[in-house]
């Protein structure tokens, strides 16, 4: 299963002051990006609405409300929100980003496709909008696309972990493992304590040095206990090995801690127990 890391980088606005038509609306819109940056979000969310209705065309407040909403998993409200925002402010490139975000996480692949190319017009300079729109590609299964942006933002960013991951993981789907593994191992150089990394690069190495791909599963567990995807792959390596009381015991492990593994490695397991 491909899982892609999403660089998340919600902005708030607070230049609308200059632009609010209502006195009273500017007011209550800077009380509510006070409450905002104190945590107070509840509160905020009451201001920004109150802005809104005396002026609804204050187009940070429809931006900063639609932060909120993303954080709490809101993403249709986020969106609707952006989307005003940007009506009434056509040209600002991270607010396209913030957008860009919610439809990728509301799986709506070529509409953040879209969003993010909008940032890269305004900001081509701006790594990480080639990075979520590579993931936005790799969704729409246009791989080659999702690696020229990748290779963009590496090339923007040489310690863009994100970049170099899902760069690593669409080459692993296209069955490019040398790649795959070059990148993870980069990775794992920029972040050595990210689990998921380990994993990753395991399954590439399955398909090129077993020995190296029970080793990364070996230091994901050293890094989580509970992992239990690396006890499942370690296991049925260490079965191919024929190390079935090792096998035995990993695979044990992995279903103890995930009961849904014992569907795709339970038969794996029995014959582990034909000692």
């Amino acid at each position: 299963m491909k899982k892609y890391l999403l660089t998340i980088f919600l902005t708030l606005s607070c230049s609308t002051a200059v632009f609010a038509q209502n006195r009273k609306a500017l007011e209550i819109y800077n009380r509510g990006l006070e409450l905002q940056y104190a945590g107070k979000l509840d509160e905020a969310i009451i201001q920004y609405d109150k802005a809104i209705a005396l002026d609804p065309k204050i187009a940070d407040a429809f931006n900063n409300r639609a932060n909120i909403k993303f954080g709490r998993g809101d993403a249709a409200g986020a969106i609707s929100d952006y989307s005003r925002a940007l009506e009434l402010k056509p040209r600002e490139g991270m607010t396209y980003f913030n957008r860009g975000v919610a439809f990728l996480q509301s799986e709506k692949f070529a509409e953040a496709v879209a969003d993010f190319t909008k940032v890269i017009e305004t900001m081509p300079n701006y790594a990480m909008a080639y990075n979520n729109r590579g993931n936005a590609r790799a969704d729409l299964n246009d791989y080659r696309g999702a690696i020229a942006d990748c290779d963009k933002a590496v090339e923007l960013s040489p310690k863009l972990f994100e970049a170099f991951c899902n760069r690593g993981i669409t080459k692993q789907i296209t069955k490019d493992y040398a790649g795959s593994i070059a990148d993870m191992t980069v990775a794992a150089q920029l972040q050595p304590e990210n689990v998921s990394i380990y994993l990753s690069r395991g399954l590439s190495y399955e398909n090129k040095n077993v020995n190296a791909a029970i080793a990364d599963y070996t230091k994901a567990i050293e890094l989580d206990a509970e992992s239990a995807q690396a006890y499942a792959r370690r296991g049925l390596l260490l079965l191919e090995q024929k190390k079935k009381a090792e096998a035995r015991r990993d695979l044990e492990k992995a279903i103890q801690l995930d009961s849904s593994l014992k569907t795709g490695y339970g038969e794996f397991l029995k014959l582990a127990k034909q000692l």
